[in-house]
């Protein structure tokens, strides 16, 4: 698994990309990214399946929304997970930040 830090701003539409490293097929995979509290933590605060946007070269975005990330600004945990049947495997890990925004109170 790839261990990586992720920084967002509250309450903004974004769309997260990312890319297979070494590159791989990712034709009929289901990608799920799941933000929360902290690891092993039953209590979810979202999750979205990822989109292929090259399956072949093993690019895909996760589209997260403002209403999604209209959360305590604060230091939460994330995985990318492969979900398929039979195929179940950690992708991707680690620390999702989200930080204040001036909006917001």
């Amino acid at each position: 698994a790839v261990v990586e830090s992720i920084t967002v701003y509250r309450a903004e539409d974004i769309t997260l990309h990312f890319t297979m490293r070494p590159s791989k097929n990712i034709t009929g995979w289901v990608i799920s990214f799941t933000v929360a509290n902290g690891y092993n933590n039953p209590t979810k605060l979202f999750q979205v399946t990822a989109i292929a946007t090259n399956a072949p070269a093993g690019k895909f975005d996760v589209i997260i929304t403002s209403a999604q990330l209209d959360i305590e600004p604060g230091n939460y945990v994330y995985d990318l997970f492969r979900v398929d049947p039979g195929n179940q495997r950690i992708l991707s890990v680690g620390e999702f930040k989200i930080e204040k925004d001036a909006r917001k109170p």
